[in-house]
């Protein structure tokens, strides 16, 4: 797989993801820019703006959900967020996760869904490792990355032995990011370099 990753500077990946989400497409789209922390931290900036700005957006909308503060949002705006409180004040963990993991899918399915919208960047997975939300199971983001959808993760984390590991500068952190996630061969797949 590491031939498949292409390295690049942010102003390159940015170019790049642009073409990606401006070119129509039919088949599952998922994109991955992994690197560090701090450029992920620097990278995402950059590329919430200009997603704001719709740069990206030629073809329908796309939107920057920030997994810390957009799964908040959301659990107010469907009414679950004093749900998930009283669940996390008696330590009911595992209905948490449920309710939690609920709301992630309901989130990224009804952003996806939402009339004139062709994709997502993903960014900010602290929350959903840190609750084990669906065992961290992103793949069914490829459930929702079809028919012209589009899905781009921002992963702070490094390739290893052809593995792409999220949180790899804290290893009792670190775990494996899906595998179905990273598509191999199709050009889809960027690090970030200097």
């Amino acid at each position: 797989m590491a031939g498949d990753v292409r390295a690049m500077n942010p102003t390159g990946i940015l170019q790049e993801l642009g073409k990606l989400f401006r070119v129509p497409a039919a088949d599952r789209h998922v994109y991955c820019v992994f690197g560090s922390y701090a450029r992920i931290r620097s990278f995402a900036r950059r590329l919430r703006e200009e997603t704001e700005r719709g740069s990206l957006g030629t073809l329908g909308k796309v939107e920057y959900l920030s997994l810390a503060k957009d799964l908040f949002a959301h659990l107010r705006t469907t009414k679950k967020h004093d749900e998930a409180g009283k669940l996390a004040d008696q330590r009911r963990d595992e209905q948490l996760r449920t309710v939690l993991a609920a709301s992630f899918r309901d989130l990224l399915t009804s952003r996806l869904e939402a009339g004139g919208a062709i994709g997502v960047i993903l960014a900010d997975f602290e929350l959903l490792y840190a609750y084990d939300l669906g065992g961290h199971d992103l793949s069914f983001a490829r459930q929702v990355a079809i028919n012209g959808k589009r899905v781009c993760f921002l992963v702070p984390g490094a390739m290893r032995d052809g593995r792409l590991w999220i949180f790899d500068e804290a290893p009792e952190s670190r775990q494996e990011f899906p595998e179905t996630l990273v598509f191999r061969g199709a050009g889809w797949v960027f690090e970030l370099t200097d």
